[in-house]
């Protein structure tokens, strides 16, 4: 009859619970997620969007010829000629558009670090680590032509009225050049190093600092104004924009090599030594000598913390407000450009990427090359021109972009074998074709286990996936056409039912310290469940020496708010029950709590889930036997119970208990406890009472003889 009556609650509860489908998840590509796509002719952009690239064709000779390791600067004549200041050779190269490729000049020092041309076509190039500036003519004769004095000329500039600026360290001056090669100091600023510098259409300078990373503007008189104080230490490039802002690339030094936390033993009586020495066995006879060595284990002392900022751009407008367009934890901006069109562009390292800056602040990845870094940009009559580092390379930007072009996203993990539906994405432009493609697999790198490409889809609102079931799934977009408004491609979303995964239970415990009760047994749980389904609970039970379990409660578990499908960590949800023991005959029983996410899941489909071994529990609805006689020593008491365990005795007088009485065993936690009671503690015969009471709360009383 209990069973039955179990059977139809639970069929009650299940009826009065909400009808919950299979939870469908929708996973939508993010700005970063997509920068970690493989493109061929397809920009991403910082806001997620996709449209086709301008093209990147080789300028001068496709693989040059004995090509240095880094290229320091670039700059490009009025024939469209480019020159490229090299090291560790000191070169300087001159690529001309046709492909060819000479060597113009070699200075006598290892860098060359800055160029700029004049307007009759001689070329100025700032060496390292001498200082020098070399003047050098279209047909290849140069001679040193000024000493600055400094170690570095890091950046050079050409003023309206054809006077040469300076930017140098390790002191950090401004040097105005006069046209005999007399370097006068225009202004000593408060950094180790002037990296970059641009003249205004106003005359005035503009100077980025490496050491505090600070911006000057520069007066023609030599007064100077910080425009910005970054928390990066370098601004490595600057751009004046048409609009009168700036853009200013900054960097921070790349991280240290994680390596293990140190150890430095000094032996008694040893005098402390700096150097290197070996983690030693013999340590008896080399206390001269500090041990050292690393603590293996432990995590290195970057594991810690977050990584550090590498690099950002910022634009700094008119009015001096400041606007972070881009930053990296990885990647450093090493220049910035503008195009023909004055739009403009940095360059990153590592790997040697392009971007572009739009206007509204948007920014789009155009392409990442083979190279190591994008570490100068020129315009060559009007063309944007890419010159890379490690090995050394340039690249002309064609703004003409292919006819089609080509996105493969990363694997998406869908953190379990799931079902996928459909994918959407919105097309922005009225020229062009998109059509998108899937394939699915088990293995987190695609490999010839996956399914092959699916046929092309082309309903952007929404395209069923016909890719069979897998854990991770990768999409290939490919964009077509040109015209004055490009096709864009953006937010991509996938929806799927992932297969359900089981909840968990823990921390099942009863209320109070008692293992026994006469009625209602209340329990705790913590429950959680991977798929943020709600759960169904139960505090099931079965007489010892039974297998079936029946519900004594039930318990729905909805999902916390700040719970999602798919979390890997799910925040556990507390459970609490009563188990109405009455309706059960006494004896020893077993208890669990029962999870179950079916009603969130196809027929069959649910899965369940216990908490650790089942609790014992006493049901005790009869009192103590209490036993009492007057013997030499007192009052002798016995006090039995058949399921649970005594509690305590009690001395009653008038109702009021007077005294817990001690078991000769001196704990009270068996189900026959002995007591005396001395005379003076029992009193006169019939004066004071005995009360005993169980684990299960059960009392019993009786006069003391």
């Amino acid at each position: 009859m209990r069973r039955a009556r179990a059977v139809l609650l639970a069929a009650c509860l299940l009826a009065a619970l909400p009808s919950v489908a299979v939870q469908t998840r929708v996973w939508t590509g993010s700005a970063d997620d997509l920068e970690r796509g493989e493109t061929e002719g397809v920009a991403v952009s910082s806001k997620g969007r996709l449209f086709l690239a301008p093209r990147l064709e080789a300028f001068g000779p496709k693989t040059m010829d004995d090509p240095p390791a880094h290229v320091w600067a670039a700059v490009a004549d009025r024939a469209g000629n480019l020159y490229l200041g090299t090291g560790p050779d000191g070169r300087i190269l001159k690529l001309s558009p046709s492909g060819g490729q000479t060597v113009l000049f070699t200075v006598e020092e290892p860098m060359v670090t800055a160029l700029a041309v004049t307007a009759d076509g001689v070329l100025l190039a700032g060496t390292a680590p001498e200082g020098r500036i070399y003047r050098i003519q279209p047909d290849g004769k140069g001679k040193p032509w000024c000493e600055t004095g400094e170690r570095y000329v890091w950046s050079l500039a050409i003023g309206r009225k054809e006077e040469v600026y300076a930017g140098t360290g390790e002191q950090g001056v401004v040097f105005r050049v006069d046209s005999t090669g007399k370097a006068t100091p225009l202004f000593d600023s408060d950094e180790a190093h002037i990296m970059t510098i641009q003249v205004l259409e106003d005359g005035a300078i503009l100077a980025g600092g490496a050491g505090r990373g600070l911006l000057y503007r520069i007066e023609p008189d030599g007064k100077a104004l910080v425009l910005h104080d970054d928390d990066l230490p370098e601004v490595r490039a600057i751009v004046p924009e048409r609009d009168g802002s700036i853009l200013a690339a900054l960097v921070a030094s790349p991280e240290p090599e994680p390596r293990p936390p140190a150890v430095r033993i000094q032996v008694a009586g040893a005098e402390a030594q700096a150097g290197g020495a070996e983690l030693r066995s013999d340590i008896e006879g080399r206390a001269g000598q500090p041990i050292q060595g690393v603590i293996e284990g432990l995590p290195s002392y970057r594991e810690e913390g977050g990584r550090r900022l590498r690099g950002k751009v910022v634009r700094i407008g008119r009015d001096g407000t400041v606007t972070e367009l881009w930053r990296s934890s990885s990647e450093a901006p090493y220049c910035l450009g503008l195009d023909g069109a004055g739009r403009a562009y940095f360059g990153a390292g590592e790997p040697a990427r392009l971007y572009r800056v739009d206007p509204q602040g948007e920014i789009a990845l155009l392409d990442t090359l083979r190279e190591a870094q994008v570490t100068g940009l020129a315009n060559a009559r009007g063309a944007l021109v890419a010159v890379t580092s490690n090995p050394a390379g340039a690249y002309r930007l064609d703004d003409d972009p292919p006819g089609t072009g080509t996105y493969v996203s990363e694997p998406y993990d869908a953190g379990v074998v799931a079902r996928w539906g459909s994918i959407r994405w919105r097309v922005e432009g009225k020229a062009g074709r998109v059509e998108l493609q899937t394939r699915t697999g088990n293995s987190a790198d695609p490999d010839g286990s996956w399914s092959a490409w699916s046929a092309p889809l082309t309903d952007p609102d929404a395209s069923p996936i016909s890719s069979p079931e897998g854990r991770f799934l990768q999409w290939r977009a490919r964009v077509a056409g040109s015209g004055p408004e490009p096709t864009r491609v953006a937010a991509v979303t996938v929806t799927f039912a992932p297969r359900n995964r089981p909840p968990s239970a823990r921390d099942f415990r009863m209320e109070g310290d008692a293992a026994s009760v006469s009625g209602n047994a209340s329990f705790r749980w913590s429950a959680s469940d991977p798929d943020a389904d709600p759960l169904l609970a139960e505090v099931q039970y079965r007489r010892l020496g039974t297998s079936d379990w029946i519900a004594g409660a039930r318990l729905e578990l909805a999902p916390k708010p700040s719970e999602t499908a798919g979390n890997d960590d799910p925040p556990w949800r507390e459970g609490k029950a009563a188990w109405d023991t009455k309706i059960v005959d006494e004896g020893v029983y077993e208890v669990r709590v029962w999870l179950t996410d079916q009603p969130a899941n196809p027929p069959g489909e649910g899965k369940e889930a216990t908490a650790e071994l089942p609790l014992p529990l006493v049901v005790d609805r009869a009192p103590p036997r209490i036993e009492a006689r007057r013997g030499k020593a007192g009052v002798e008491v016995t006090v039995t119970d058949a399921l649970s365990a005594i509690s305590r005795l009690e001395v009653v007088s008038e109702g009021r208990p007077l005294f817990a009485a001690r078991p000769l065993d001196g704990v009270c936690d068996g189900r026959r406890e002995e007591f005396v009671l001395s005379a003076a503690d029992a009193g006169e015969p019939g004066s004071k009472t005995l009360r005993a009471v169980d684990a299960a709360g059960n009392s019993a009383e009786t006069p003391i003889p």
